[in-house]
């Protein structure tokens, strides 16, 4: 590359600042006005609280995809299922496999018109923007460039004004992210105000910060506010630890105005982790002009995607089109200036040429012609498996109205076997309970689990007593119209009586 193509343009599109970092210059401070297109690779990032982060499971009942196509169709089907993304916007979706996890990704997704709109200024400038990744993995650059050691598990926390997050990683990977934009810069001066009642614009609040740290005019309620927040963040860090079976060996934290004295003090003394502000040594002619470390960060990520040292995550929607020759009308062209060139060649080459696609010709019309012979042998094999299908599906027939027969038999069998004597047990018990009484039964007849009976007694009450004997029992339940008398007085009382037996 040109050391102009080397250029790297590094954009905070909140604060619309830009930085431009090249070899001979290092980094210096840019305007949007002065920088075009064409100067070089041009890197910007998304805060944590415009993105939505998740783990997502890409196992689908006992199946788990394999090619990069069936895990991003999965990722973006469950991504809408269970995150609730809504149906009438378009997201971008960005994803890494977790270490110790053969299925579980962790998935970054971002509002596509969300993103045009915070950058649709600035592309009336530049038109290009080949890398918008996430805050959160801007701190990988101090691990992939040996500025901290993969032997620890460190977590990083970043003051926005408008936004905070925390991120852990482990062994120089990163392992998980929480956003507390709940306290960003600008929400802690809220608060300040508040418990102060004084009114303090967000820059005086920040002058104060720059210049004297912690050490405000309302520092006790400062400290009082900033204890609330490292109690959550404690918390979430405990969450973490405990989830994950690891320990946090280190902490580093900043903000957008760069190191606040006295904060990571602070920070240390109320988690009771070793805390250290973003101090670290990195090689970059003029890098004390950044003092929120983010341009720094941006500017060693694109060296590193550059390079293909990164798998980046970018939600970049604004990329460069493909060289011209490997677009479409690049390649229309070739063919226009290739038949051009061959129009004008000496006859004699007309003259090879055209025997030579002849000669491509035959071989390509063999094997066409071998090609067809292969179809109809393959037609025969297809048409003798259809016939194979089909005699399949008839054996299948067959079998399966085998089997029903044989079932309903067995089902006849299980019914004469188990049902019958369970009736027959029945009936003996119930003409047990007309031992002891003036009760005779006429006429039996037994259908399904009901047995039907017409019994005849001297007394009414006999009938009575003997239907509600058979009640108590709790294994018969007695259905019967009525008892009456029959029309010769001396041959007593007779009941139509329905017995069912209970499951």
């Amino acid at each position: 590359m040109k050391s102009k193509k080397q250029c790297i343009i590094s954009i905070d599109q909140s604060k619309q600042s830009i930085y431009s970092f090249s070899q001979n210059i290092g980094l210096s401070l840019k305007s949007l006005s002065n920088i075009h297109k064409n100067d070089g690779y041009f890197i910007s990032y998304i805060k944590h609280k415009d993105l939505i982060i998740s783990p997502i499971d890409v196992s689908l009942a006992g199946y788990t995809p394999t090619s990069p196509e069936e895990i991003e169709g999965v990722i973006t089907q469950k991504a809408y299922e269970e995150l609730g993304l809504d149906q009438n916007f378009e997201y971008k979706i960005n994803y890494i496999k977790q270490e110790d996890s053969a299925t579980i990704y962790d998935t970054f997704i971002a509002n596509t018109q969300a993103i045009y709109e915070n950058y649709k200024e600035i592309l009336q400038n530049i038109k290009y923007i080949d890398c918008i990744t996430a805050t959160p993995f801007l701190m990988q650059v101090l691990y992939k460039n040996n500025i901290l050691k993969k032997d620890g598990v460190d977590c990083f926390i970043y003051l926005q004004e408008d936004d905070a997050f925390l991120v852990v990683y482990k062994y120089g990977k990163y392992l998980q992210s929480k956003s507390l934009s709940r306290y960003s810069l600008s929400a802690i001066n809220t608060k300040l105000c508040e418990l102060s009642g004084n009114k303090l614009s967000y820059e005086n609040f920040a002058k104060q910060l720059r210049i004297n740290g912690l050490n405000l005019e309302d520092a006790g309620y400062l400290s009082q506010i900033l204890d609330d927040v490292f109690y959550y963040v404690s918390d979430i860090i405990s969450s973490i630890q405990n989830f994950s079976n690891l320990s946090i060996n280190n902490i580093y934290i900043s903000s957008d105005l760069g190191n606040i004295d006295g904060l990571d003090k602070f920070v240390q003394d109320r988690i009771l982790i070793k805390t250290q502000a973003f101090d670290f040594d990195i090689n970059l002619k003029n890098r004390e002009l950044d003092h929120s470390y983010l341009h720094t960060f941006m500017t060693l990520y694109a060296m590193d995607c550059i390079k293909g040292d990164l798998q980046s995550i970018n939600f970049s929607n604004f990329l460069r089109p493909p060289a011209f020759y490997k677009r479409n009308g690049g390649i229309f062209l070739s063919i226009v200036c290739a038949s051009l060139v061959a129009s004008l060649a000496y006859p004699c080459y007309q003259f090879l040429y055209g025997y030579f696609v002849n000669i491509q010709a035959n071989y390509e019309q063999e094997k066409i012609n071998d090609r067809k012979s292969q179809i109809q042998v393959l037609q025969a094999k297809l048409e003798q498996i259809n016939l194979d299908i089909q005699a399949t599906k008839q054996n299948i027939y067959l079998n399966d109205k085998d089997l029903n027969l044989k079932k309903n038999l067995l089902n006849q069998i299980y019914d004469k076997k188990v049902n019958y004597p369970m009736k027959g047990v029945a009936i003996y018990d119930i003409a047990g309970y007309t031992k002891d009484m003036d009760i005779k039964i006429k006429e039996l007849s037994i259908k399904d689990r009901n047995i039907s009976l017409s019994i005849n007694s001297s007394s009414d009450k006999q009938i009575t007593q003997f239907m509600q004997d058979l009640e108590r029992s709790k294994i018969y339940k007695i259905r019967t119209k009525k008892i009456f008398l029959l029309s010769n007085p001396n041959l007593g009382y007779e009941s139509n009586i329905t017995v069912e037996i209970k499951q």
